[in-house]
């Protein structure tokens, strides 16, 4: 036989025998879907749909409740303002704490009687002396009570850091501990009798307010 008689014979490319599957080999063949299995992917699709209609709906209000809840950058800081507190008969030489509330806006909403922050009053002889709450090394609230001073090593009454054990005296002087300056003192006006303090915020971790 001849050379091209030879390439007659077997007329599929090579290519195209490979893709034609041996006799022993098994060729799975996909079953159509029953129709409850259709009817149930169909209704988990327009379910699907719906909550994305939905979401996309509320998308913007609930955003924006969201952000006016959980984010303090879009209030409105309320500093440097005097708040009464008390009167000057009603202070003694032992500190006492103060609330300060005022109203906050942010782009929403006014908010009343919203809590800005603390202090300490306390007067001593014809003195009144006003001390932010927070400890000027990283914010945490001070406490006073009964502790040993560190200098004097003397049982007293002091203000004291509970997170990172600093202790100032009752004038709000840095005693020991981590805090880079004393205890942050405000401005105090008395008004017939009445005390009041301006309140603002201080930078923490710095020698400097």
């Amino acid at each position: 036989m001849s050379k091209k008689n030879k390439e007659s014979v077997n007329p599929v490319a090579p290519a195209e025998a490979a893709s034609v599957p041996d006799a022993g080999t098994k060729i799975k063949v996909k079953k159509p879907d029953s129709p409850e299995k259709s009817a149930a992917r169909r209704n988990f699709m327009k379910t699907s749909a719906a909550a994305g209609i939905g979401a996309c709906a509320l998308g913007t209000p609930l955003c924006a409740a969201v952000q006016m809840i959980l984010s303090p950058v879009f209030a409105e800081k309320v500093s440097g303002k005097f708040y009464p507190l008390t009167t000057v008969d009603a202070l003694t030489e032992h500190p006492v704490k103060f609330s300060i509330s005022d109203q906050k806006k942010d782009a929403w909403a006014t908010l009343p009687d919203q809590k800005i922050g603390s202090l300490f009053l306390r007067k001593s002889g014809d003195k009144i002396t006003a001390l932010h709450a927070l400890c000027p090394h990283a914010g945490c609230m001070i406490q006073t009570g009964i502790r040993t001073n560190p200098q004097t090593k003397e049982q007293e009454e002091m203000f004291y850091c509970p997170c990172h054990a600093a202790h100032f005296d009752l004038d709000g002087k840095r005693l020991d501990g981590v805090s880079p300056r004393d205890m942050d003192s405000l401005e105090v006006n008395v008004e017939n009798n009445h005390v009041l303090v301006k309140f603002e915020n201080f930078t923490f971790g710095t020698a400097a307010k």
